[in-house]
């Protein structure tokens, strides 16, 4: 059983359930917004401890249908249960060259593991 844990990172966003999707889908456009790709991972804890997650398909669909409406422009990414220590949780491997980003109509920066709002400044620097 593999006990290493899993941290956050300026690529890796983390969540407990998906209960957090808006807050993934953030996390999502911003590391494309500085990386072009990343993974998000439901169902491990911030600090690295897998918490799984009871999921079934349709929940495979419910978040594709989600990143399908929330993030402009249209990312396909990889949506996959892995197991973890034993716990189902769900990855989301995303990628995307279309900069900028945005999710729910606004766009983020990746800083460290967090999420930014871009001012319209920083904006104007990403499409140029």
């Amino acid at each position: 059983m593999n006990t290493q844990k899993m941290e956050e990172s300026e690529t890796i966003e983390l969540k407990k359930s998906l209960a957090e999707v808006k807050q993934g889908l953030i996390s999502i456009a911003a590391i494309l917004n500085k990386h072009q790709a990343g993974t998000l991972w439901f169902g491990v804890h911030n600090d690295g401890t897998i918490a799984g997650i009871d999921a079934g398909e349709k929940t495979l669909r419910d978040l594709s249908q989600s990143i399908a409406a929330h993030i402009e422009p249209k990312i396909f990414p990889r949506i996959t249960f892995e197991s973890l220590q034993g716990k189902t949780c769900i990855k989301v491997a995303f990628t995307g060259k279309d900069t900028p980003y945005f999710a729910y109509g606004k766009a983020y920066i990746r800083v460290a593991d967090e999420d930014r709002q871009l001012s319209a400044t920083e904006l104007k620097h990403i499409i140029l």
